[in-house]
């Protein structure tokens, strides 16, 4: 079993850190901030999971093992809330209490676990608020599309129903992982678990999934070339305009006829030939310019393209 646990920590390892990696990149080139949220939050899991191995290394008493649940509380605040970050960034909530607060109660609930007496019930109390935690942001991704008025926003979202669902799924199936290993009499150790009981298997999947959703997005950012941003026409290139154009424009206030005319200006038509396009004067296209500009608070067209680019 040790030969399994070994492997299988390493083949988690190497996703995670080349997840990492993918989002670095991406995000160097993007300056996209749910990559770099996404960057940290693999960063910190990576020593999570790293930490199955620290018995290898080093041995203690009641001293080291209370460093060592400070190290994995650490960890755990770490990549949840880069996560949480993520979330609230790809909601457009920027609130400084309602980013922080999340990360100071995990802690504190945390801590708390650790001054109750050793045994199964407390060792499942201290995993418990990394669930605590992700069902709060699912819970809050939830409210806030309940709460939305902005049909394009929900259509937004509503893309990612199938990811959320499995993230639901999965947290419930840590939190019984959990109680099968901890709360039991008569603990039901299976699989990898019966070697490292702290290594929860349901949640090494949901990172795993995590992992996937995060190098998509980045190869297609990556694919985009922020740069410089695409210019050129194109069935794929148009399609991304036009799942984002709505949003974008919603989000600046922009009009139904700002939104044509920068359509025209992700793809790479200068003044006259949107006016050509759009049977508009040349005049009226340079005021719909200025105004989508004005508005999206950019200084030139390149600034606006990467701006929107960002978002998509």
């Amino acid at each position: 079993m040790s030969f399994a646990l070994f492997h299988y920590t390493l083949l988690v390892l190497l996703a995670v850190i080349l997840t990492a990696a993918v989002c670095l990149s991406a995000y160097l080139v993007s300056r996209k901030s749910t990559l770099k949220y996404a960057f940290a939050a693999f960063i910190f899991y990576f020593f999570d999971v790293t930490w199955v191995f620290q018995r290898d290394f080093f041995s203690g008493g009641e001293a080291y093992s209370f460093v060592v649940s400070l190290v994995m509380i650490a960890v755990g605040c770490g990549f949840l809330t880069s996560f949480w970050l993520l979330v609230c960034d790809y909601l457009g909530r920027s609130g400084k209490v309602l980013r922080v607060a999340p990360a100071v109660a995990f802690a504190a609930a945390s801590l708390g676990m650790l001054l109750l007496p050793e045994s199964g019930v407390q060792s499942f109390l201290f995993y418990l608020p990394r669930e605590l935690y992700l069902f709060w942001m699912l819970l809050f991704a939830l409210f806030h599309y309940l709460t939305l008025k902005d049909e394009a926003e929900r259509a937004r979202l509503r893309r990612h129903a199938l990811p959320y669902a499995v993230m639901w799924v999965l947290g419930a199936s840590i939190v019984v992982e959990d109680a099968l290993v901890f709360l039991l009499s008569d603990p039901i150790l299976f699989g990898l678990r019966a070697f490292a009981p702290e290594r929860n298997i349901s949640e090494n999947v949901l990172m795993l999934c995590c992992a996937f959703l995060a190098c998509r997005d980045a190869f297609r950012v990556l694919a985009l070339r922020f740069e410089r941003p695409p210019m050129k026409r194109g069935d794929r290139q148009e399609t991304r305009i036009d799942d984002n154009l709505q949003l974008y424009g919603s989000r600046h206030q922009l009009s139904a006829r700002e939104q044509e005319v920068l359509r025209y200006v992700l793809m790479g038509y200068d003044n006259q030939n949107i006016a050509s396009s759009m049977h508009l004067a040349l005049s009226t296209v340079k005021v719909h310019v200025h105004n989508i500009l004005q508005k999206t608070g950019q200084p030139n067209r390149q600034a606006l393209a990467q701006d929107f680019w960002k978002m998509s």
